[in-house]
């Protein structure tokens, strides 16, 4: 036996004591990222409830939008702009709503001042909804 063999049992020793380690880093991040992937989903959703059919959002609904974009960054979470385009393709919103969600949400996420007209539109119960997601 030899050199091989042992570099083999040393290899499989160091595996064997890394293991454990390695499920908990990837468990972490992987859970992190479903939840993330959750809270982008129910803030959609709310958004999917509001006129989508129109060029742009109305007053009321710029104002959710926006207040949600930003509490979203204050919690942490990246607004993907491929997942807002994604699903308002697969639920019909009009190109220009969608168009409007994609830029305010890169204007958030480059840490860009936006103005909230009407803040009090986006709810605490939305607020509540989502920060249960993180």
């Amino acid at each position: 036996m030899g050199g091989r063999d042992d570099k083999c049992n040393d290899l499989f020793d160091f595996l064997l004591k890394i293991w454990p380690y390695y499920w908990i880093i990837y468990y972490r991040v992987n859970f992190k990222y479903k939840n993330m992937a959750a809270v982008i989903d129910k803030a959609l959703d709310f958004i999917g409830g509001m006129d989508t059919s129109a060029p742009e959002p109305h007053s009321m609904d710029e104002s959710t939008i926006k207040g949600m974009l930003k509490y979203l960054k204050e919690l942490g979470v990246s607004t993907n702009v491929t997942e807002i385009t994604a699903r308002g393709d697969q639920d019909g919103w009009n190109t220009g709503f969608t168009s409007k969600i994609v830029e305010w949400a890169d204007r958030v996420d480059s840490g860009e001042h936006i103005v909230i007209k009407n803040p009090e539109y986006f709810s605490s119960y939305m607020r509540e909804q989502l920060r249960e997601l993180v």
